[in-house]
């Protein structure tokens, strides 16, 4: 009875070993897998919410491009608005609207001359010659339209040919309601330099007009005077201030 039962008792321990690792191994490897799907579920949250930062950012850049771009659009045309307002000169009714805020200016050049005096006719019209902005040649002579700091200019050129030693003189005269007689502002002279005949006489200068003074060039010698071309002779102002 005894002889019999002794296997078995000696078997029975071998088998709890065994049955003992079977389940340390099977344990482990739940470990591992436990341990692998927490791995992986940590690795797939921060992929997550790496993604989800990335379309945060992408979300917010879009929103801020769409500010930037609508205000340009927005700042554009406002920018434009005030641009006009303030590019568009106030037009003042009346025939003299265009000079009260844009700049009165003259060129005339010498033209035919119809009477034997000191006054120089002038072309007002065609050629080189213009008036603008509330400027008038009125009676030969150039009327200025609103106070201001005017540079007038003038340059007369004379034919060949003159009397040895003699000179002639040239010079720009204002006249005012409030003057009594023409104040000369300017003034130059040549001498007779022989066959060549006299030298241009050239007069320019910054001053301080005021509205309703009319300038004038006079000549002691007018038949002298070169108008053959408009760039040998001529006259004329424009409002710097």
């Amino acid at each position: 009875m005894i002889s019999s039962l002794g296997p078995e008792l000696k078997q029975t321990p071998i088998n709890s070993v065994k049955t003992m690792e079977v389940s340390v191994d099977m344990l482990q490897e739940e470990n591992r897998n436990t341990n692998y799907n927490l791995s992986f579920r940590h690795a797939q949250d921060r992929s997550i919410r790496r993604l989800q930062w990335i379309v945060a950012f992408c979300v917010a850049c879009l929103c801020v491009l769409m500010f930037l771009t609508v205000y340009q659009i927005f700042g554009g045309v406002i920018c434009d608005r005030k641009n006009k307002v303030h590019s568009e000169p106030y037009k003042a009714p009346g025939r003299d609207h265009n000079y009260a805020t844009e700049k009165p200016r003259a060129h005339l050049t010498g033209t035919r001359q119809h009477e034997l005096n000191k006054d120089l006719q002038w072309e007002s019209q065609n050629g080189l010659a213009f008036i603008r902005d509330g400027m008038e040649y009125v009676n030969k002579c150039i009327q200025i339209p609103k106070d201001g700091y005017y540079f007038v200019y003038s340059k007369v050129s004379f034919r060949p040919g003159c009397k040895k030693n003699s000179i002639v003189t040239a010079d720009i005269r204002r006249l005012n309601h409030n003057y009594p007689v023409a104040e000369i502002l300017l003034s130059g002279l040549s001498f007779c330099v022989g066959d060549s005949g006299f030298q241009p006489i050239y007069l320019g200068a910054l001053l301080e007009l005021k509205k309703g003074d009319t300038l004038k060039v006079n000549v002691t010698d007018i038949d002298q005077v070169d108008i053959s071309v408009d760039h040998k002779t001529f006259f004329g102002a424009f409002l710097v201030q």
